[in-house]
C-alpha cells in the first residue's frame, strides 16, 4: 500500500513546491499583510489605508483580504493614490549613478486597475482612487477633500525618491502611535540606505523630531515596514537616532 501512495505523494509534493516557487513572493507578501493588520486591529489602531503607488492591483486586492476577517476593519477605508501613467521619468538625484528605474514603468490606466481590483474581490465602495502626480496633487486642496483624520497603514511603493518626499510630506499629520509604514522597495537599490524610498524616510525622520520608527516585518526581497511613534510635547526632544531595528540596535539613514 505504501508503494501505491508514494509515487502519488511524490507528485503533489512537486506540484506544491512548484506552485510555491512560482508565486512565493505573493504568498510571502499576503503573509506580510496578515501580520501587520492584525497587528493594527489588535492594538486599535483606528485609521485609513493610504496606498502611493498601486501597479495593476494585487496590493490592494492582498491587504483587502488581509482585512476580511476583522470586524473592526470594515470601515477601513482604502485611499489609492497613482499617476496611473506609469513611473514619471527619473529627475535629480534618481537620475543619477545609481538610476534604476525608467519614466512609464509599471503603467496601468485607472479604468483597467479598477476592473483588475473588482475581479480580485475588493468593494469598491470602499475604496477611493486619487490620480495625479505626487508634486502636484498632494496638496491642503486634496488634504481638504479626502477629510482623512488617521492613518492605521500606509503602503509607499514610489520606487523613487523624488516621489517618496512629497508623499511623506503629505502624510505627516496622519501619522499617529501604531500606525504602520511599509515601503515596498526599500532595498531595491543594492540595499543602500542613501537612494530611494530608505533616503527619503531617513531626511523625513530628521526633518520632524518628534516622530520615531521601530522596524518591524520584512516581506520578500525587498518590503520593510515600520511601527510608528509621535512623541508629544512633554517628551524630552529626541537625540538619538530615530530609528530602532527589531534587535534593538540603533542606525542612523546614509545621507
Amino acid at each position: 500500500m505504501r508503494r501505491l501512495f508514494r509515487p502519488a505523494s511524490a507528485r503533489i509534493t512537486r506540484l506544491l513546491f512548484n506552485w510555491a516557487r512560482r508565486d512565493r513572493e505573493r504568498f510571502v507578501r499576503q503573509l506580510f499583510f496578515d501580520t501587520i493588520v492584525g497587528f493594527v486591529d489588535d492594538c486599535r489602531i483606528e485609521g485609513d489605508y493610504l496606498e502611493f503607488g498601486c501597479a495593476q492591483g494585487s496590493s490592494l486586492i492582498d491587504m483587502f483580504d488581509s482585512m476580511r476577517p476583522y470586524p473592526r476593519q470594515q470601515t477601513t477605508r482604502f485611499l489609492i493614490f497613482d499617476s496611473f501613467e506609469g513611473l514619471p521619468e527619473p529627475t535629480g538625484h534618481d537620475a543619477g549613478v545609481h538610476r534604476r528605474y525608467e519614466g512609464g514603468q509599471f503603467a496601468c490606466d485607472i479604468d483597467q486597475y479598477e476592473r483588475n481590483v473588482r475581479a480580485g474581490g475588493v468593494d469598491m465602495q470602499r475604496v477611493k482612487l486619487i490620480p495625479g502626480w505626487y508634486d502636484q496633487s498632494l496638496n491642503e486642496s486634496l488634504k481638504r477633500e479626502l477629510a482623512i483624520d488617521k492613518a492605521s497603514i500606509v503602503l509607499i511603493d514610489c520606487d523613487l525618491y523624488e516621489s517618496t518626499v512629497p508623499v511623506l510630506d503629505f502624510i505627516t499629520s496622519y501619522i499617529q502611535d501604531g500606525t504602520v509604514l511599509i515601503f515596498d522597495d526599500w532595498f531595491s537599490y543594492k540595499g543602500r540606505l542613501d537612494q530611494g524610498e530608505a533616503k527619503a524616510f531617513g531626511e523625513w525622520l530628521d526633518a520632524h523630531p518628534s516622530i520615531r520608527a521601530t522596524e518591524y516585518q520584512k516581506s520578500g526581497r525587498t518590503m520593510i515596514s515600520f511601527i510608528m511613534h509621535v512623541d508629544d510635547e512633554s517628551t524630552p526632544a529626541r537625540s538619538d537616532p530615530p530609528v530602532v531595528t527589531s534587535g534593538g540596535e540603533r542606525f542612523r539613514h546614509q545621507s
